[in-house]
Formats: C-alpha cells, sequence, structure tokens
C-alpha cells in the first residue's frame, strides 16, 4: 500500500492529494466500523446482564436518546404535552 500511495504521489500530479484523501476515507471508515462493533458489543453484554448498574443507566440512556432522536414531529409534541403535564403536578403538589 505504502509503495502504490509513493508511486500514486510521484506519478501522478495531484498524487499526494488523492493518497491522503483515500487514507483519510479509510481511516473515516474504520471509526465507523468500530463504533458499530462497539454498539454491538454494548448491546450483547446488556442481554446477557454481563454490566454493571452503571453501564447498564448509561446504556439504556443512550438507547431512549436514540429512540427520541428518531421521533416524529407528532410524536415530541405529545411527549412535551406530557412532560408539562408533570411538572405541573409537581409545582402544584410542591405549592401545597
Amino acid at each position: 500500500m505504502m509503495v502504490a500511495g509513493a508511486v500514486v504521489s510521484l506519478l501522478v500530479p495531484y498524487g499526494t492529494v488523492i493518497v491522503i484523501g483515500v487514507i483519510l476515507g479509510l481511516v473515516v471508515d474504520n471509526y465507523r466500523n468500530t463504533l458499530y462493533l462497539r454498539e454491538d458489543i454494548r448491546a450483547i453484554k446488556n442481554h446477557l446482564g454481563l454490566m454493571n448498574n452503571k453501564e447498564s443507566k448509561e446504556y439504556e440512556f443512550d438507547k431512549e436518546f436514540k429512540q427520541v432522536d428518531q421521533l416524529s414531529s407528532d410524536e415530541m409534541s405529545v411527549i412535551n404535552k406530557r412532560i408539562e403535564a408533570e411538572l405541573e403536578q409537581e409545582n402544584r403538589s410542591k405549592k401545597n
């Protein structure tokens, strides 16, 4: 790979830019694959019950956060109304 990159950068006018672009693409792809693998390992650990309490809570929080991120605007407005109602009830109970 290094020899091919050196040959391309010497023979092609913008070869260095091409080689750097290819390397950057490989690094980004490797990082993305690593993130997917990490997520899959966390899901397996959670399913098997191998996480401690802190890891389990963090996993559940991340899972809920991703689900909320994918909700439609109508679903978000329903959730917001429910949260506002709960907060109003808490404020009323604190005042009494």
